[in-house]
Order: C-alpha cells, then sequence, then structure tokens
C-alpha cells in the first residue's frame, strides 16, 4: 500500500489529500492510480510516498481498516 496525491500545482492544496492505493503488480503498467475511496489519479499527475504524507483521506482509511479495498459502488469516491 502506498499514499497516493495530487502533485503540488496540479490541483489546490485543500484538494491534496493523501489517497491509500494498492501497489501495482511487478511490470504491470497503469495509467491511473485507483485509491481505496474509488478516485483516480492520472500516474503522471501523482506523487507517491511509501509513508503518510499530508492530509489522509478519511474514506480511503476507512476502507483500508474495513479491509474493502478500492471501492467499487457509485458516489463513493471523495473526489
Amino acid at each position: 500500500m502506498v499514499a497516493v496525491r495530487f502533485a503540488s500545482g496540479v490541483v489546490g492544496e485543500t484538494r491534496r489529500q493523501a489517497h491509500l492505493a494498492s501497489v501495482p503488480a511487478p511490470g504491470a503498467t497503469h495509467e491511473f492510480w485507483t485509491t481505496f475511496c474509488g478516485m483516480h489519479i492520472p500516474v503522471e499527475v501523482a506523487e507517491v510516498s511509501q509513508g503518510p504524507d499530508g492530509m489522509p483521506c478519511l474514506p480511503c482509511l476507512m476502507h483500508s481498516a474495513a479491509g474493502t479495498g478500492p471501492a467499487v459502488e457509485a458516489g463513493d469516491s471523495c473526489g
């Protein structure tokens, strides 16, 4: 699991929450980070951290604690 957020300057500071996402399989390519809350952050504008960095996304934390992984239900995204 990694923390992913929009890079500085891409969105306003209030939208730069640290979301949680699963690490892709080795060698896999992906266009977006799919966060536990269901948000899709494009790889080219993402800032990735192995540890906490910034204000955490509460829905991501709740999905992580519940072991439910990425959200798939409509309206579950915090974005």
